[in-house]
């Protein structure tokens, strides 16, 4: 029967190939990049920028101590250092979350959905059957964490399980918690509307205008797990293709003259919607799946910017972005392999301080 539900997807779906087409076109008919050489140079002369020989010296030597896959700093679109296993596509864990928030980005610039699109217009429900509380939570609810949803979900730790409030405590909206199954839900919610897989539509959106060098669209996969519908959406991306990703969130979504998503999106992604309590002082706060300082003197004290925000991966893969010092963090550990490093939440927060003590101009 056709009826509001069926109507509103189907205007989503024609939004969605349009601007589907419409990004995917442009690109073709501009022609495709020049993608022989890595976007980002390597700075010539980055005492210029504040970073002296002893400086990049003490980050040789921390990276050493802690163990860490890859190193990476953009400074005003140079690469200042860099270090380790660059090229190297790492799984991405968690940090999987900011990308996939860039992509509902651009379906709602584009008008293939809204923030306040609930879940019962979508027709969205899941094996252990959503209340009709539950399927009144929004797409802002899912992107912010504040579904209300508190079912098992794939990817799930152990301690996001027992931290998991009981069903039904809080209404969607009213509480934060990090939680898998909103972030699943993203995925398919995505996929859902474009009509497109989210490594094949991230390659078109992302990874061929920006010339990523190391992308490749087979090295995504998905984790399911027994009582959900929804997987968890992995992807990997080196170091140097992330740094690329940061920087385009830097330049307010815009790269090479075209808009790839709007600054309107860039700045309302990264604002700060919920306070998280959690530890670091870079994770007190969150956005549309972004990781916020708490507020300003939190971050100060801690010798951070609180202008930051960051994309976070269990075992320590992190990409922050630092509008005010034009600036952008890669880091990586090799949780491919068990029994190497990690670099915990806490500890980021130190070497975020560490870098931002150096690279300090005279």
């Amino acid at each position: 029967m056709f009826n509001h539900h069926t109507a509103l997807l189907t205007r989503i779906s024609i939004a969605a190939a349009s601007s589907l087409a419409v990004l995917s076109g442009t690109a073709l008919a501009q022609g495709a990049p020049d993608c022989s050489v890595y976007p980002l140079a390597s700075a010539a002369d980055p005492a210029a920028l504040g970073w002296s020989g002893s400086d990049l010296a003490a980050l040789d030597a921390r990276a050493e101590e802690l163990g860490s896959a890859a190193l990476m700093i953009v400074q005003g679109g140079e690469i200042v250092y860099s270090r380790g296993e660059i090229e190297r596509p790492f799984l991405l864990h968690s940090l999987r979350k900011s990308v996939m928030s860039a992509m509902i980005g651009v379906l709602v610039d584009n008008g293939a959905i809204t923030l306040d699109t609930t879940l019962a217009e979508l027709e969205i429900d899941d094996l252990p059957g959503l209340t009709e509380t539950e399927r009144s939570a929004t797409v802002r609810d899912i992107i912010t964490a504040r579904s209300g949803v508190y079912i098992a979900s794939a990817a799930e730790t152990q301690a996001m399980a027992d931290s998991r409030p009981e069903r039904g405590a809080y209404a969607p909206g009213e509480h934060w918690y990090y939680n898998n199954w909103d972030f699943n839900v993203a995925g398919h919610i995505f996929e859902r509307v474009s009509h497109r897989t989210y490594n094949g539509a991230f390659q078109r959106m992302f990874a061929e205008p920006m010339c990523m060098q190391d992308w490749n669209a087979f090295g995504s996969y998905r984790f399911y797990a027994p009582g959900t519908a929804f997987p968890a959406y992995h992807l990997r991306i080196s170091a140097r293709d992330l740094a690329l990703f940061g920087q385009l969130f830097l330049q307010d979504g815009q790269w090479n003259g075209e808009q790839l998503i709007s600054a309107a999106w860039v700045a309302d992604s990264t604002a700060t919607h919920s306070q998280t309590e959690w530890p670091g002082a870079w994770a007190g706060g969150y956005g549309y799946m972004w990781w916020k300082p708490a507020d300003d003197a939190s971050a100060e004290a801690a010798g951070l910017a609180p202008d930051m925000y960051t994309g976070a991966g269990a075992g320590g893969h992190y990409l922050t972005v630092i509008p005010s010092r034009d600036m952008v963090i890669v880091h990586r550990m090799d949780t491919d392999q068990p029994g190497t490093p990690r670099l915990g939440m806490t500890a980021y927060g130190e070497l975020l301080a560490e870098i931002l003590a150096l690279g300090q101009p005279d």
